[in-house]
């Protein structure tokens, strides 16, 4: 059911919109000529995009591996985009598994398949030139952790916690607002990932 609501909200009028904020974020695909690679889930042929950098990477080598006569390598997609295809069938999104460890899921479940958390600290938000406030949004627990430390030091507080939030949850909150008001959340892509795009795959 939950499903079928999520999926619901990609088809509504205003996921072009939410899709491009999310598309800030970038999820990474083995891929060959800039076409993922299709993995049979389930029976089903789908590509599979992988929130964590360091884990696209590993499974890139075990492509390398087992296509050694093709030409693999990773390409960055925005996460709406990606989203989109999951909703559609076409494809999987998997979390980090620092990720879901930060957000509650048990040790030893696969990452395939669990919702993509993201991590904020209410006490972060911040006023807008506009009078609204909007609250930082982590795809990192890692990032999410040095700035609510650092944030923990400037106002000599402790009492600053971590909260993570489902992927499926923001989008609804997203699909919810008017139409002419601004985003409520600052959607922070992974150090590392923006890294590795503007180190690696460049511009084009």
């Amino acid at each position: 059911r939950a499903a079928a609501a999520t999926a619901s909200l990609t088809n509504g009028p205003r996921w072009p919109l939410i899709q491009g904020v999310l598309d800030a974020l970038p999820v990474f695909a083995v891929a060959t000529e800039d076409k993922p690679l299709q993995y049979r889930v389930n029976g089903q042929p789908m590509a599979i995009f992988h929130a964590d950098l360091q884990k696209a990477k590993e499974e890139l080598e075990v492509a390398k591996e087992q296509h050694a006569d093709i030409n693999c390598d990773l390409i960055a997609v925005g996460l709406g985009a990606a989203y989109t295809l999951t909703n559609e069938g076409k494809a999987s999104l998997v979390p980090g598994i620092t990720e879901l460890m930060a957000a509650g899921m048990p040790e030893g479940m696969p990452a395939m398949g669990q919702e993509l958390p993201l991590f904020a600290c209410m006490e972060m938000s911040r006023e807008t030139e506009e009078g609204g406030t909007v609250l930082p949004l982590f795809m990192s627990f890692e990032d999410c952790e040095a700035a609510v430390h650092q944030a923990r030091e400037e106002a000599d507080r402790d009492d600053l916690e971590i909260v993570p939030l489902s992927l499926p949850s923001v989008v609804e909150h997203l699909s919810s607002i008017a139409e002419d008001m601004p985003s409520p959340f600052d959607l922070l892509a992974p150090t590392r990932s923006t890294d590795h795009v503007r180190h690696y795959i460049g511009n084009g």
